[in-house]
């Protein structure tokens, strides 16, 4: 009984989080590819894309990181650069 209760909760969980909360490590699997395209907007998944692109490049991606946290941290990077900018002018 209590690892059929135990299966109903983890089934639970795992239904309520959201495709964000995929670390890019997973992200190549298909069905979580599928949940991010179908989830994502356009402009999520191009930060997404960039974030992934760059530091990968740099070689200093944590694939450890959700892909939430990974859109973030493109979203607060593009921010920073146009402070950047802003300041020059």
């Amino acid at each position: 009984m209590k690892k059929l209760i135990l299966a109903a909760l983890v089934a639970v969980l795992a239904a309520c989080s959201s495709p964000t909360d995929i670390k890019l490590s997973e992200m190549n699997q298909p069905e979580n590819t599928k949940k991010l395209l179908e989830t994502l907007s356009p402009q999520e998944r191009n930060a997404l894309q960039a974030y992934v692109v760059s530091h990968t490049m740099h070689k200093d991606i944590d694939y450890n990181m959700t892909v939430k946290e990974a859109i973030e941290a493109h979203m607060a990077e593009v921010a920073q650069k146009q402070r950047v900018v802003n300041a020059i002018k």
